[in-house]
C-alpha cells in the first residue's frame, strides 16, 4: 500500500468526508504505513512487534492535515485561516525563534540583529555592489515568527494596479482572479485602518481586519520641511494606496497603540491557545519527502537539533511559505528543480520546473545624503527617559520611526500610470564635528548608531519599484543541505535600472533649490564617494550607484506562477505543476514586483491563498486537482 493513496483527497478515488478524521482503522493505516516511510529514513525506530504505545502516540502526533514551512509574513496569516477550521489539524514550521518585546519598539531598527535574520549575500559580479564588503550586497530576511513582518520598515504599501493586471496571462481564465480588482478584496478583508482620513476612500480601505494600520502621531519638524520642499516640487500629499502616480506619503504602518505589529502578533498570537495547531520554532525543514511515481508529497522531515531528524506526514496539504531565497533551497533539496542544476549537485530529479529563476529584488543606493543644521543635543539621559515613556505609554519620539515616515513616490517615465522610484527617508546620527574634520565615507553614513527618531543626517534612498533586471538562485554546491544558497542577483544588470535609478537622483537634488531648504539652511553632505569622488555629474552618480548598490531585500519570482511548467513554478491556483498536495504561498509566486513593499502584498497572497485552500477542501468535496 503506498503512503499516497491514504490521502484524505481521494487520490485512490476513495471518499473521505473532510470535515471529519479518518476511520480507526483507516488511521492505523495511516500511521503503520507512515512508519515505514520514517523508518528508511530513521533506522532506529522500532519494529512492528517492538514497538510500544508510546511510538504508536509519536507516530499519531505527527500526523496532520496541513503542514506549513515556514511561520513568517504568509505563514502566521495561513496558521490562522486553516486552523480555524477545528476538523483540521495544522502544523507550522518555523526555523527561528518566537518574537519579543525587543523587536516591538518602533524607533530600535530590528533589521540590524542579525539572530533573528536570514543574513545572506549575493554572489560578486560586475554591475552592482562593488565597494561594499567583499563586493556583494546583503539579503537579510526575517528567521523569526512573524518572519520580515518583524524585521521590515513596517511600512504598508501595497503596490499599483498596472502591475497586478500585468499578472494576468492572456488565455489562462483564472488569472484573472490575480487583477487589482479581484485582489483588493483581499487586501481589505485582513486591514484595520485607523486614519479616518484614509477610511474615508472604502473602495480602498475597510476597517475589522486583524492587520491594524495607521500612521505614527509623533511629527518633528523635520518631517515637516522635507514634506513641504517635495510639495514646493510639485507633488502633493497622497494617500499612494490608491493607486496614484506621484505623491508626497505621511506612510501607514503596520502598528497598534504605538507598537509594531508583525503577522505573528496579528494573526497566530491570538489564536496559538487552539487546539488544532501547532507551532515549532527552531525547525529547520530539511526535505519534502516526494512519491518519485505517484508525484504527491508525503511529508517533511526536518531538525530541530542538528543532525537528528523528524518526520511529518501531511493528509492534505504541505504548503511552502518560506520565502523567495529558503524554498528554493528546499525544492531542490526535495528534487523539484531545473533538472540539470539538480544533476550538478547529485540531487535525483523528481519534477522538472524553472525553480529558482526569475530572482528580483528591489534595489537602492547609498551616497545621496543631506546635513541638517541646529538639532537639539541628544543626551543618554534623554533616551533613557524616551524609553521609559515608551514602555510607561506607548508614547514619545521612540512611538515612530522618525524621518522615516515620509517618502515621496516619483512617476520618471509616461510608460505606465505607476511611479518608479520612492524616494525613502532615513535618518541617522552622525557627530557633527566630523563633518568639520574630514570627509564621512558612505558606510558611516549609513550606520545605525541611535534610535531611528534622532537624527541629523538624512539619507535619500532612491528605491527602484520594478527592476528589470533577473537573476537565479541555487542551492549551495559545497554544502547543499545547511550552506547558505547562491544568489547571483545581477542587480543593475540592465541599463535601464541603473538610467533610472540616477534619473531619480536629479529630482531629489532639487530639493536643495527649494525655498524650505534654504531657509532650513539643509545643505548636501560632503560624503567620500571614493572610487567616484573624481567624477562628475551623471558620470559620478552612475559610479555611485555600482559601487553603493544596497539590495531591499525584497526578493521575489523564484517560484513564479503561471499557466505551465515550462516557464514557472505554479499555477494560479498556487499549486505546484506536476505535484499533487503541495503548494506555495508567499512572495515567491509573484511574477514581477508590485512598486511597493512586499510586506502587504504576501498578506494578500495568503489570506487569497487560504480561501484558494478552504474551497478546495470544503466546497469541492475534498478533490486536489493539479496539472501535471
Amino acid at each position: 500500500m503506498k503512503l499516497a493513496n491514504l490521502s484524505a483527497h481521494g487520490r485512490d478515488g476513495a471518499s473521505f468526508s473532510v470535515s471529519g478524521l479518518y476511520s480507526r482503522g483507516v488511521q492505523w493505516c495511516a500511521l503503520v504505513v507512515l512508519s515505514m516511510l520514517v523508518a528508511s529514513i530513521r533506522g532506529d525506530l522500532f519494529s512492528k512487534a517492538t514497538r510500544t504505545k508510546a511510538d504508536e502516540r509519536d507516530l499519531r502526533n505527527s500526523v496532520f492535515d496541513f503542514i506549513i514551512i515556514g511561520g513568517g509574513t504568509a505563514g502566521c496569516l495561513l496558521a490562522n485561516r486553516l486552523s480555524a477550521i477545528s476538523d483540521w489539524k495544522v502544523l507550522v514550521l518555523e526555523a527561528g525563534v518566537d518574537e519579543n518585546i525587543d523587536f516591538d519598539i518602533p524607533g530600535v531598527p530590528s533589521k540590524e540583529y542579525r539572530p533573528i535574520l536570514w543574513n545572506y549575500r549575493t554572489e560578486r559580479n560586475g554591475y552592482s555592489c562593488l565597494s561594499r564588503p567583499g563586493g556583494s550586497c546583503e539579503v537579510r530576511t526575517g528567521k523569526v515568527l512573524g518572519g520580515s513582518s518583524v524585521t521590515n520598515d513596517m511600512k504598508y504599501t501595497r503596490g499599483s494596479k498596472v502591475d497586478y493586471d500585468g499578472w494576468h496571462s492572456t488565455g489562462a481564465l483564472s488569472s484573472l482572479d490575480w487583477k487589482f480588482d479581484s485582489v483588493l478584496e483581499h487586501f481589505k478583508s485582513i486591514e484595520d485602518n485607523g486614519d479616518y482620513d484614509v477610511l474615508m476612500n472604502s473602495h480602498y480601505h475597510s476597517r475589522g481586519g486583524e492587520m491594524h494600520v495607521q500612521r505614527f502621531k509623533h511629527v518633528d519638524r523635520f518631517m515637516e520641511i522635507f514634506t513641504a520642499g517635495f510639495t514646493e516640487m510639485g507633488l502633493r500629499t497622497m494617500d499612494i494606496n490608491t493607486n496614484v502616480q506621484e505623491a508626497v506619503v505621511h506612510n501607514q504602518f503596520a502598528i497598534s497603540n504605538n507598537t509594531r505589529l508583525s503577522t505573528n502578533g496579528a494573526f497566530l498570537k491570538p489564536v496559538r491557545h487552539r487546539k488544532n495547531l501547532q507551532v515549532i520554532t527552531g525547525a529547520y525543514v530539511t526535505r519534502i519527502v516526494v512519491d518519485k511515481q505517484e508525484k504527491n508529497v508525503e511529508g517533511v522531515i526536518y531538525e530541530v537539533e542538528k543532525g537528528k531528524e523528524r518526520p511529518a506526514y501531511a493528509k492534505r496539504e504541505i504548503i511552502l511559505a518560506a520565502g523567495a531565497i529558503n524554498n528554493v533551497r528546499l525544492l531542490h533539496l526535495s528534487g523539484i528543480g531545473p533538472k540539470a542544476d539538480l544533476k550538478k549537485y547529485n540531487i535525483t530529479p523528481i519534477v522538472d520546473l524553472p525553480v529558482g529563476m526569475n530572482y528580483q529584488d528591489q534595489v537602492t543606493i547609498g551616497g545621496l545624503a543631506f546635513v541638517l543644521n541646529e538639532v537639539p543635543i541628544v543626551t543618554e539621559a534623554d533616551i533613557i527617559s524616551d524609553f521609559k515613556t515608551w514602555f510607561q505609554n506607548r508614547n514619545g519620539p521612540l512611538a515612530s520611526t522618525g524621518i522615516n515616515q515620509i517618502s515621496a513616490f516619483i512617476q520618471l517615465y509616461e510608460n505606465f500610470n505607476a511611479p518608479d522610484v520612492e524616494l525613502a527617508l532615513i535618518g541617522n546620527f552622525i557627530r557633527s564635528d566630523k563633518f568639520m574634520l574630514t570627509n564621512v565615507s558612505v558606510h558611516a553614513a549609513e550606520e545605525t548608531n541611535m534610535p531611528l527618531p534622532y537624527y541629523n543626517l538624512v539619507n535619500i534612498n532612491p528605491v527602484l519599484l520594478r527592476p528589470k533586471s533577473r537573476g537565479k538562485v541555487m542551492v549551495n554546491k559545497r554544502n547543499p543541505k545547511y550552506g547558505r544558497p547562491v544568489i547571483q542577483a545581477n542587480l543593475l544588470k540592465e541599463s535601464e535600472d541603473l538610467d533610472t535609478l540616477v534619473d531619480s537622483i536629479d529630482i531629489a537634488l532639487q530639493l536643495l533649490d527649494t525655498k524650505e531648504f534654504k531657509k532650513s539652511d539643509i545643505k548636501f553632505a560632503p560624503l567620500d564617494l571614493f572610487p567616484c569622488d573624481r567624477l562628475t555629474n551623471r558620470d559620478q552618480w552612475n559610479c555611485v550607484a555600482r559601487h553603493y548598490t544596497k539590495a531591499m531585500s525584497n526578493p521575489v519570482g523564484t517560484c513564479k506562477m503561471g499557466e505551465n511548467s515550462t516557464d514557472s513554478v505554479v499555477d494560479f491556483q498556487l499549486r505546484v505543476h506536476g505535484v499533487e498536495g503541495l503548494r506555495i504561498v508567499d512572495a515567491s509566486v509573484m511574477p514581477t514586483h508590485a512598486r511597493g513593499g512586499i510586506f502587504a502584498p504576501t498578506m494578500m497572497i495568503a489570506e487569497k491563498g487560504a480561501k484558494m485552500i478552504i474551497k478546495d477542501w470544503k466546497e469541492n468535496n475534498g478533490h486536489y486537482y493539479s496539472r501535471r
